[in-house]
């Protein structure tokens, strides 16, 4: 009796191949990166993100071997080159940068296969997408590395970004990622699974609708709000960093720049600044809290991992150091015949001669180091104060979000070699805490109008919620956020920053003004617009000079409120109806 032969037909399908998958996926990222601003064009190219993802979700959505593993090496690659500017600071760490994150968009190739089984992947792939990305964005380092989303390359369309005011840069991701799913269902043509009308209806329908909230929706009624001068000296990091000569690079020259820039704005007949800002950290000396100086005197210090022991002595050097530099600036001291003997800066002259740098009745910001008290040990901040004509300090603003391994000790404290590391490139131990809140700091005009600015410092300025959580916006005229991009020289980092920049501005409707170390200092209005940025000779990136600016600041009501954008208002809502659709969703493809 003959048995037939068990054998496997060689037209059965296993799914997608692993080579035609990777070659999609490689495209969807090479795409991504292409369009991010910085590379060719400033602004990016953000018409290729609209389309980026039609590749991913046409592969993606399929099964087949060896998905997850290819996906993730995909997405490895276009995050890695995201985060390659970091080359210049940690360059280890750009790999680790990509390879985590990837995993989350792993995540999101599970999710979309299990969506396209009922559904087009015009519904399908926003919901796996921005899902990946919201976890990629949400979860903190080492778990993961925020940083951009797929609605931020959109950001000089503000054809379209202006949607943001509704439905914020999380609705834009959704609507690119709807119209790319829209595109690859028809791609797949017969093949496709799901409703004809369901994919027309919001593969078109959600762009469309975006679209439409910018164009009927608008900005808050703006009024001429603060006059303020920016000061960026253009300092190298390594120069602040490992400076020989601490006081030129912190105190000195930038001064100097800063009486240029008031001489300047006088010639061209421009009215006296009501706020002079500089950059983050860029004021010598430390903001010392009251309570460190008993919590000093009882033995409490820095903490273990960080190899230093504060003194009584230094700490009181340091404070006096910063009112000092604070009060030449505004002309509440004289310098000192030492500083006259040793530099020859025409501003140091004119300081002695009673002309300080700032004009009287102007305030000064500045970035700082502050030290706190926390949990049995002393700490610093990265943190900005605002100093009244009289040379009083305001209240301490506090980075929320710390760069990792920079600021943030953890995990490196667990590990000696990590710490050195470090050390031997930003020239100190990371031993940063946050207040974990943004902050508003008031300060008064010539005319006697108090102005109330939400303060953002560098690593913030990428995120929603240092934006979003000052009081929901309600007591901010504008955003001002002080940035130190030196470390990054002039690599494409600057460009992401002033795309994140533009975009906050519109989701929250208040005006963005940049004060950089090296560039890019820039004021953006809350419609969008770039109203100013700094450039020297056609450059923006480690650039020198000040820029000076009128501040559009939203214009109050009766009782003193100001309007808040429909994002503002309903973003929670928002976010909660999206994952409750996502989870209905992928229990109905369950149920398939």
């Amino acid at each position: 009796m003959n048995t037939p032969a068990l054998t496997s037909s060689p037209s059965q399908t296993t799914g997608l191949a692993p080579g035609k998958r990777l070659l999609a996926v490689f495209a969807t990222w090479g795409l991504l990166l292409l369009a991010q601003p910085g590379w060719f064009h400033q602004d990016g190219f953000g018409w290729l993100a609209m389309v980026a993802l039609v590749p991913w979700a046409w592969a993606a959505s399929q099964p087949g071997p060896r998905a997850k593993s290819v996906e993730w090496l995909g997405a490895t690659f276009g995050l890695c080159g995201y985060a390659y500017w970091m080359r210049y600071l940690l360059p280890w760490a750009v790999f680790p940068m990509g390879a985590v994150p990837a995993l989350y968009m792993v995540g999101a190739g599970v999710l979309l296969r299990r969506l396209a089984r009922r559904f087009p992947l015009a519904l399908a792939a926003p919901l796996a997408w921005v899902t990946g990305e919201a976890v990629r964005f949400g979860l903190d380092a080492p778990l993961s590395f925020g940083w951009w989303r797929l609605g931020t390359l959109s950001h000089a369309q503000v054809w379209f970004a202006s949607g943001a005011r509704v439905f914020g840069v999380w609705g834009l991701s959704v609507a690119m990622a709807a119209f790319a799913g829209w595109i690859a269902d028809r791609l797949r043509g017969a093949s496709a699974v799901g409703s004809v009308r369901l994919s027309y209806g919001v593969g078109l329908g959600v762009p469309l609708l975006v679209i439409a909230a910018g164009w009927f929706t608008s900005p808050p009624a703006m009024v001429d709000g603060p006059r303020v001068m920016v000061v960026t000296p253009g300092l190298e990091q390594k120069l602040k960093a490992h400076a020989e000569d601490y006081l030129q690079v912190r105190l000195i020259d930038p001064y100097q720049l800063l009486a240029d820039g008031i001489e300047a704005a006088r010639a061209a007949g421009e009215p006296s600044p009501d706020l002079v800002c500089l950059g983050e950290t860029m004021l010598p000396g430390i903001s010392i809290a009251s309570d460190v100086w008993p919590a000093l005197e009882s033995g409490v210090n820095a903490p273990g991992f960080a190899g230093r022991i504060w003194s009584l002595d230094e700490l009181q050097a340091s404070q006096d150091m910063l009112q000092y530099a604070v009060d030449l600036a505004l002309g509440r001291a004289l310098p000192s015949q030492k500083l006259l003997s040793r530099y020859p800066q025409p501003w140091l002259r004119a300081a002695a001669q009673g002309t300080p740098p700032i004009p009287p009745g102007a305030s000064l910001f500045g970035g700082v180091e502050a030290m706190v008290v926390r949990d049995g040990a002393l700490w610093r901040m990265n943190a900005a104060q605002i100093w009244n004509p009289e040379g009083q300090p305001g209240p301490v603003a506090s980075k929320v979000h710390l760069v990792p391994a920079a600021e943030n000790p953890y995990p490196a404290a667990y590990l000696p070699w990590l710490l050195r590391i470090i050390q031997s490139v930003g020239g100190y131990i990371p031993d940063f805490v946050t207040n974990g809140v943004s902050a508003v700091l008031p300060f008064t005009g010539r005319d006697g109008r108090t102005w109330r600015a939400g303060v953002l410092i560098c690593y913030d300025n990428s995120y929603d919620d240092p934006f979003l959580g000052v009081q929901g916006g309600q007591g901010v005229d504008f955003h001002l956020v002080a940035s130190n991009e030196a470390w990054y020289e002039e690599s494409v980092l600057m460009d992401h920053m002033l795309a994140f920049s533009r975009l906050e501005a519109i989701q929250v409707g208040r005006s963005v003004l940049r004060a950089t170390n090296s560039g890019a200092s820039a004021l953006f209005g809350p419609d969008g617009r770039l109203l100013a940025l700094l450039e020297q000779d056609g450059r923006h990136k480690m650039v020198r000079g000040t820029l000076r600016v009128t501040v559009p600041v939203p214009k109050r009501d009766a009782d003193g409120a100001a309007p808040l954008t429909p994002y503002v208002r309903t973003r929670r809502i928002q976010a909660w109806a999206f994952g409750i659709l996502v989870l209905a969703c992928a229990f109905l493809a369950g149920k398939r």
